[in-house]
């Protein structure tokens, strides 16, 4: 069993480190998928983003028209947030409601902090916040493991990876059509690295 408030508090405690490691600019790939999801929305779509970090993806998001709120769950973010976005909460996915309706709910590198559990009872809270056929976006680490890791920010964060066949099977279960499920490559090996989704409320 995993304590997510650890990974929260290790944010919390490592923001300047969080920062340094993030790429600040919306590019490449990414960029490619964030394109490729936000032209399934109609024009002004009202967006849920989960774990906004610095703002960077709901920047771009916003400067091509969309109403985003942007959330996080520690708090250390969420200051920083409300400093650059009209929209911006505390909100931890597992333990508080997520509103909506939403035309889409958007996700990069934060359900890989959930255990599968976890993220289940997240998809289902998920479904009942989007608009019917409301799509769901993330991006998920590849790997057959899961367990604990001090990399990037020098404090313990708990990681749950996966592999597109079971996820595609979860999303499934959960009512979530997969549109578009493509493993990025690692520019180290060449091998996929994160599963980059687009999923549909069925």
């Amino acid at each position: 069993m995993q304590d997510n408030n650890k990974t929260i508090q290790a944010y919390e405690d490592h923001i300047q480190e969080y920062d340094s490691g993030t790429p600040t600019s919306v590019d490449g790939a990414f960029k490619a998928w964030l394109d490729k999801i936000l032209a399934l929305l109609p024009a002004g779509a009202h967006i849920l983003e989960l774990g906004s970090g610095m703002g960077r993806d709901a920047a771009y998001m916003e400067a091509k028209g969309f109403d985003v709120l942007v959330s996080d769950a520690p708090k250390v973010f969420v200051e920083h947030l409300k400093k650059h976005f009209k929209k911006a909460q505390q909100l931890n996915a597992l333990t508080d409601e997520l509103g909506g309706p939403y035309h889409l709910v958007f996700a990069n590198a934060v359900f890989l902090h959930f255990t599968v559990h976890e993220f289940s009872n997240i998809l289902d809270k998920i479904s009942g916040s989007l608009q019917p056929s409301g799509i769901l976006a993330f991006s998920d680490k590849v790997s057959e493991r899961s367990g604990w890791s001090t990399a990037k920010v020098g404090a313990p964060r708990f990681f749950q990876y996966w592999q597109a066949g079971p996820l595609t099977k979860l999303l499934t279960q959960k009512g979530f059509y997969v549109l578009d499920m493509k493993g990025i490559e690692s520019m180290r090996d060449g091998q996929p690295k994160w599963l980059h989704v687009i999923s549909r409320k069925a």
